[in-house]
């Protein structure tokens, strides 16, 4: 068979039409495959946990709220209550942490749940890696509901990034006292005797036995701010100011900028 230009054409407008319709389709076939599962939100547990109609638990990433029995916990509950009961929710992400449950962007509609819950005052940037792309754009909307005493932000519940306060009448501490002033605001001095670093939290402990006695706590996510490392502090007299909270049965108190840290000598 003979080929003139214009069949040659033809055939070739054909193969391109063919590779088109190829390259669209296996978009379509890669799209339904990435599409995020939804399902219904029937029980909310407290300010980052819920339930799905399957039994699964969800827990948002990145985020971090009051639990329902600690100051704030019921509002945060409400808040999300809010947000996703009963209601579709799509689910971003494929993780399960160590209690097995789903650690998920959670989604209604085009609302980012996790989003709307730090940026409306009713939980904090947590859990998120110094690398991970969302860490620095939830700091920032961390940030702006604190500067607005949004939510929570106007109960003296989280540990600000903003007003550290420290010329204020604020009470100066003994490190083996800090079991004494669960959610009050403090400044607690003494010396940093050891670091330790899981990757996910550095601890700043005032005793070898860090497991029954008071330690400071900074997560990866603020990791970044300090540029010389946590570590940096061992064997230092320091003055760290901050909410005390009890976690585990211990005081810890949770460190997200240098400058709630003292070099003393």
């Amino acid at each position: 068979m003979i080929q003139t230009p214009g069949s040659m054409q033809l055939v070739q407008i054909m193969q391109m039409n063919w590779r088109t319709l190829s390259f669209l389709l296996a978009l379509v076939l890669l799209s339904s495959c990435i599409q995020q599962p939804e399902d219904y939100c029937t029980g909310v547990l407290d300010g980052d946990t819920f339930e799905l109609r399957t039994g699964e638990i969800v827990r948002l990433i990145g985020i971090d709220a009051p639990d329902y029995s600690e100051p704030g916990g019921t509002m945060a509950r409400d808040y999300l209550s809010s947000l996703v009961l009963n209601k579709k929710v799509a689910l971003k992400a494929d993780q399960r942490d160590d209690y097995g449950r789903l650690l998920r962007y959670v989604y209604v509609d085009d609302i980012c749940v996790n989003e709307e819950m730090i940026k409306n005052g009713y939980a904090e940037t947590r859990y998120l890696s110094e690398n991970d792309p969302a860490r620095g754009y939830y700091i920032q909307l961390e940030m702006e509901a604190e500067r607005k005493r949004a939510g929570l932000w106007n109960h003296g519940i989280f540990q600000p990034r903003l007003t550290l306060n420290w010329e204020g009448n604020i009470p100066i501490i003994d490190w083996r006292d800090a079991h004494e002033y669960y959610g009050e605001y403090v400044i607690v001095k003494g010396v940093i005797a050891d670091t330790y670093t899981t990757g996910k939290v550095c601890f700043l402990n005032f005793h070898s036995d860090s497991e029954q006695y008071f330690t400071a706590v900074i997560f990866a996510c603020d990791f970044p701010s300090f540029p010389d490392g946590p570590e940096a502090y061992t064997g230092k007299k320091v003055q760290i100011i901050g909410f005390i909270r009890e976690y585990n049965g211990k005081p810890e108190l949770i460190v997200k900028i240098p400058e709630q840290i003292r070099i003393i000598e």
